[in-house]
């Protein structure tokens, strides 16, 4: 009788990670439908861009006249980065957002 009980306890470890198996192979695999709206959105021309400058800035030379004139902050040469991040509507209705050069679906459920 224990060993039936053993062997109903390892069959059900051994169903655990089967089926975990195939959920994160699910998870991994690219869905088709996902791949042509990523492919239509790279088409595109148009989108929603922000623009961002980060790194250690210099301070501005002392004048009377500074305030009055728009400029370009200054920064230590090496520290300076420009990041970006782009966003549409995919042809499917949601919204993608493009970061580092990929884009991602937003997801809101």
């Amino acid at each position: 009788m224990a060993t039936r009980r053993n062997f109903f306890k390892y069959l059900g470890l051994a169903g655990g990670v089967a089926g975990g198996g195939i959920v994160a192979a699910a998870a991994v695999l690219p869905d088709p439908e996902k791949t042509e709206c990523v492919k239509k959105l790279d088409k595109t021309l148009s989108n929603i861009q922000f623009h961002q400058t980060y790194g250690q800035r210099l301070p501005d030379p002392a004048s009377p006249s500074n305030h009055m004139f728009v400029h370009e902050p200054r920064y230590v040469p090496g520290t300076r980065k420009e990041v970006a991040v782009g966003m549409n509507v995919g042809p499917d209705g949601e919204l993608y957002l493009k970061i580092n050069g990929k884009w991602r679906k937003i997801v809101t459920e």
